[in-house]
C-alpha cells in the first residue's frame, strides 16, 4: 500500500536536522529580509528527491528539487525548480515548473509557472502546458483551469487528468479538441485506454461560432 507523504517526510526532516543552507534565493534579498525569512524557517536543503504515491495505486510519483525549505507552523514543503516524474505500467510522464507546495497534511502538491508536460502514456506520445496545477494523492488526480495537452492530431483543453489503473480519464466542462486541420469540436471526457485507444464516450459536438 502506498505511503503517505507524512511517512517519507518523517526520514526526510531526521536526514536533513534543522540545517540551513545559504543560497543565491536569500542573496537577492535585503539583509532584513534574509533575517525575518531565516527566524521562519525549519531548515532548507538542496537538491532533494521525494518518493511519493497515489492512493491504492501502483503509480509512482517523484519529485525531484533544486532546493527544499519548509516554514514555521506550517506543514508545507516548498519546492525550486521541482520536476514531477509519475511512473507505473505504460505510463512516463514528467512534470517541470519553476515552484511549487507540498502540503504534507492533505496529500496534495501544487506547482506552478512555466508548467512543461511530457512523456508517454498507453502507447501515446503527450506533450502539454498549464496553468497551476494541483495533484490530489488521495483523489489520484490532476487538475488546473487551464490545462492544454498535445496527443496524435488534437490539441485538447481541459481540467482534470484523473489516473485510474487501467486507463486515464480527461475531463473539462467542458472539453475542447482542435485538430490538425482546425475542425474544433467539445466534449465533455474522454479515455485513454491501456491500448492506446482515444476513447470518446459521449457524442463530440461541433463547436459552433457566433
Amino acid at each position: 500500500m502506498p505511503k503517505s507523504i507524512f511517512v517519507y517526510l518523517v526520514a526526510l526532516f531526521f536526514l536533513i536536522g534543522s540545517v540551513l543552507f545559504l543560497t543565491s534565493f536569500f542573496l537577492n534579498s535585503s539583509d532584513d529580509e534574509r533575517e525575518n525569512l531565516n527566524s521562519e524557517i525549519i531548515f532548507e536543503a538542496k537538491n532533494i528527491s521525494i518518493n511519493l504515491g497515489f492512493k491504492d495505486s501502483n503509480l509512482n510519483l517523484k519529485v525531484q528539487s533544486s532546493m527544499v525549505n519548509s516554514l514555521k507552523e506550517e506543514k508545507n514543503l516548498y519546492v525550486y525548480k521541482p520536476e514531477i516524474s509519475l511512473s507505473g505500467k505504460n505510463i512516463d510522464l514528467k512534470i517541470t515548473s519553476d515552484k511549487g507546495k507540498i502540503s504534507y497534511d492533505k496529500n496534495l502538491i501544487q506547482i506552478e509557472n512555466n508548467i512543461l508536460i511530457s512523456g508517454e502514456a498507453h502507447k501515446k506520445n503527450i506533450k502539454g502546458i498549464s496553468e497551476p496545477i494541483y495533484i490530489d494523492l488521495n483523489q489520484r488526480n490532476l487538475s488546473s483551469e487551464k490545462l492544454i495537452l498535445y496527443i496524435d492530431k488534437y490539441k485538447i483543453l481541459l481540467s482534470e487528468i484523473i489516473l485510474e489503473n487501467e486507463e486515464i480519464v480527461f475531463k473539462g466542462n467542458p472539453i475542447y479538441l482542435i485538430d490538425n486541420e482546425g475542425l474544433e469540436t467539445e466534449t465533455s471526457m474522454i479515455r485513454l485506454k491501456s491500448n492506446g485507444e482515444l476513447f470518446f464516450p459521449n457524442k463530440l459536438k461541433i463547436k459552433t461560432f457566433n
